[in-house]
């Protein structure tokens, strides 16, 4: 099923963003996967009247509006294994230590080409995170004509971003973070 022909306009309150982190190292047994919610932005999609494929996708995201969901052990959420103030101190570390959004408030998103069939996209596009534009490329699909869902895998040092470490480094968050989009097109 094709997205109907028009423009739309996705924002948090009609879309879900996450951000999934994974650790790794020495003490990794006592860290946690997480699971991060953005919780400011914009998503825009222009879908041309002859139905063909969809034009454009912009997407405008404030870095510093990641907010920490819960952990995740074995694929399940854990609401129960941080406290108000690991989320906090995570949230703040992100925004300091890891994306620096101080110099770097914004991330974009631009696509580039766009190829369309039987309901799933293959997006191409220019991603700007931490002041560096790359090339990305990633698979969506939709269900109803209504929705947009899919995944892509980032490098984080494709991007200049040191991933998180902490204890001379036998605590660290892997290189690959995941990020997947739920966008309701009502």
């Amino acid at each position: 099923m094709r997205i109907p022909e028009g423009t739309y306009q996705v924002n948090a309150s009609s879309g879900k963003l996450h951000v999934y982190t994974f650790k790794e190292g020495f003490l990794s047994a006592v860290a946690h996967d997480l699971l991060i919610e953005v919780t400011d932005f914009q998503v825009k999609l222009s879908v041309p009247a002859e139905g063909i494929h969809v034009s454009t996708v912009e997407a405008t995201i404030q870095a510093c509006s990641l907010k920490v969901i819960c952990a995740m052990k074995d694929g399940l959420h854990r609401y129960d294994m941080l406290k108000e103030k690991d989320k906090t101190d995570i949230e703040e570390a992100t925004c300091k230590e890891v994306l620096h959004t101080d110099k770097h408030p914004v991330i974009n998103f631009r696509s580039t080409d766009i190829q369309e069939k039987d309901g799933a996209y293959l997006v191409k596009g220019d991603l700007t995170l931490h002041g560096v534009t790359r090339p990305v490329e990633f698979h969506a699909r939709t269900t109803t004509g209504k929705d947009l869902k899919g995944k892509v895998a980032l490098s984080q040092k494709d991007y200049g971003i040191k991933p998180y470490k902490a204890f001379l480094g036998t605590l660290k968050v892997k290189n690959e973070v995941e990020i997947t989009f739920d966008l309701s097109l009502t």
